[in-house]
């Protein structure tokens, strides 16, 4: 392969989410998708970056990243919050980060080993995230599945921000949960079908398993999020 080639690949992305809040409907969106590669700088759809160093296995990058956690809460049920405690006219949003940091991967016969460490640049959560991942993909026939598993540890800030409550936000004014640092697991497989020479299919399934610091929030229901995403890409 040549690791000079500038690449790039234009299409749509469709995803179907469900962070597990209380009592909020799956998150449907269609985003454009925009991949580009070349031998210095790259964008991959939601992050970017430049390659401090890129040889044939391994590979150490400066990454700007758009955070996936959000939350409205016009999206939670009134209802749900108030038996918990939790006044949902009061409760403020929980607006997306903007992560800036390192990231590494090592490629061999064996599969992809990754690691990430990235701090939160928006002034939004204030707190930093790390993930460790593995995946091995396969070719089949025109068909690459590649299944992978991975760990993310939330600083105490982002745990708070996304799964905490502040007094002000609860119905009597004296309650409050703060999380301490979350470490979540999480399991997937994605697949992608060469349609011809240009034209190229994608699917993602995630799993990610919460720990008892997120369970524990009045704004969760459920153990765990699973999204779906979906796309088609032409490259050129």
């Amino acid at each position: 392969m040549n690791t000079n080639a500038t690449q790039w690949r234009l299409g749509v992305m469709g995803t179907l989410s469900d962070a597990a809040y209380v009592d909020a409907d799956n998150s449907i969106g269609i985003y454009p998708l925009i991949y580009f590669e070349s031998r210095r700088f790259f964008f991959h759809a939601t992050e970017g970056g430049v390659h401090l160093y890129k040889g044939e296995q391994f590979t150490l990058d400066a990454t700007l990243v758009i955070g996936s956690l959000n939350m409205d809460p016009d999206d939670l049920g009134r209802g749900a919050l108030a038996s918990r405690n939790v006044d949902r006219g009061q409760l403020d949003d929980r607006d997306r980060s903007y992560y800036a940091g390192l990231s590494a991967s090592w490629a061999s016969r064996f599969g992809v080993l990754s690691a990430e460490a990235h701090t939160d640049i928006s002034g939004t959560s204030e707190g930093e995230r790390y993930d460790v991942g593995y995946r091995y993909p396969w070719n089949i026939g025109r068909a690459r599945v590649t299944p992978h598993i991975g760990v993310t540890y939330l600083s105490e800030n982002v745990a708070d921000y996304y799964y905490g409550i502040d007094t002000d936000e609860s119905i009597t004014g004296d309650y409050s949960y703060i999380p301490d640092a979350a470490l979540l697991s999480g399991v997937g497989v994605d697949l992608a079908y060469s349609l011809s020479h240009d034209w190229n299919i994608y699917a993602t399934f995630d799993y990610e398993s919460y720990p008892d610091e997120i369970t524990d929030s009045p704004l969760i229901e459920d153990d765990a999020a699973v999204r779906l995403r979906t796309g088609i890409s032409y490259s050129f």
